[in-house]
This record gives structure tokens, C-alpha cells and sequence, in this order.
């Protein structure tokens, strides 16, 4: 079975997984996903601190169903891509994905989805992949669907944001 704790490249992007990441690396990831701009999306929207976040990154060590990676092109920090919830017999997973909100390039979620197509269906060889996205999130919802997600179901009012209960959406793609 391959190792998706290694570091991956390929056409000038380097994904570095969190399990080799450095200091700076790991700071640098905490301050992305605290940014408002990601983590109102997050189903756990609070703001994460050091510890909470350099344990979730020991721990993730000696984790081997959820993987994350920091992707770079041309040195710059695009942003993060993850596959969770790996099933090896179903040949299938979650995936997480959210951009640098501080990098200016464009179609970076679209770098960002096809790195992890690549990951998921031409190095870990799965056959499907599902995601979650809360209902009101219309433009990653857009987007997905241009990334060629599909809906499949929803979860009725799965989480609760401002006092609000919301639906989540399930997407997924199939490997052709």
C-alpha cells in the first residue's frame, strides 16, 4: 500500500504532508485555517490554538485513515487538501480542501481539487470520494459541481451555526 504520509510533486506543486511539516509550516496552517475567511465554513468555527493544533498534528503520526498535506506551487503556500476516513476495502474517503485566503492566484481551488484528485484516484488508486459542505456555502457548492461533484444526499440539520440549525450536503465523485 502506498505511504500518504510522504511528500508528493508533480507538473511544479509539492504537497508536504502535515506528519513532516515544520514549525513554520505548522504555524503558518493554523493561521490559514483561524483565518474568518475559512473557518466560518468549518464545522468546528472556533479559533484554534497552539496546542490544540500541535496535538492534532501528533496525533495525526500514528493516524493512518486521515491524511493532510500543504500545497505549494512555484514556493508559494496555495493552501490545504486532505483525504479522511480512508476505507482500503471500499476504496473510498472524505476529502477536505480549503485555499489560502492571504495567496492572490487565481484558480487555486481548482490546483487545489485536482491535486487532490490526483492523490486520491492516481496514487491511492480509490474509486470514489464524498464530501460535506453546509447548505449556505452556495459558492463551494458552485464550485464542486464545476469540479464535477455531484450531489447525493443531506443531512438535516446537522450543525448548528449562530444558533441556527443547517443542513449539510453530500457530494461525491466517482473515479472513471
Amino acid at each position: 500500500m502506498m505511504n500518504l504520509k510522504e511528500n508528493f510533486s508533480f507538473n511544479g506543486i509539492l504537497l508536504t504532508n502535515f506528519t513532516n511539516a515544520s514549525i513554520e509550516e505548522k504555524e503558518m496552517v493554523r493561521e490559514c485555517r483561524n483565518d474568518e475567511r475559512i473557518r466560518k465554513w468549518m464545522y468546528s468555527d472556533e479559533i484554534i490554538s497552539q496546542e490544540e493544533h500541535f496535538n492534532f498534528l501528533e496525533n495525526l503520526q500514528k493516524d493512518n485513515k486521515n491524511f493532510y498535506w500543504i500545497v505549494y506551487k512555484d514556493e508559494g503556500f496555495i493552501g490545504v487538501i486532505s483525504l479522511n476516513n480512508i476505507n482500503i476495502k471500499n476504496k473510498n474517503a472524505y476529502l477536505g480542501i480549503y485555499s489560502n485566503p492571504f495567496c492572490e492566484m487565481k484558480n487555486k481551488g481548482s490546483l487545489l481539487s485536482n491535486c487532490l484528485k490526483k492523490v486520491a484516484f492516481d496514487i491511492f488508486e480509490l474509486h470514489s470520494l464524498k464530501l460535506e459542505v453546509i447548505e449556505n456555502n452556495e459558492r463551494s457548492i458552485d464550485f464542486y459541481k464545476k469540479m464535477g461533484f455531484e450531489e447525493e444526499g443531506i443531512l438535516k440539520e446537522f450543525v448548528c451555526k449562530d444558533g441556527k440549525w443547517l443542513n449539510v450536503i453530500i457530494m461525491g465523485i466517482i473515479n472513471k
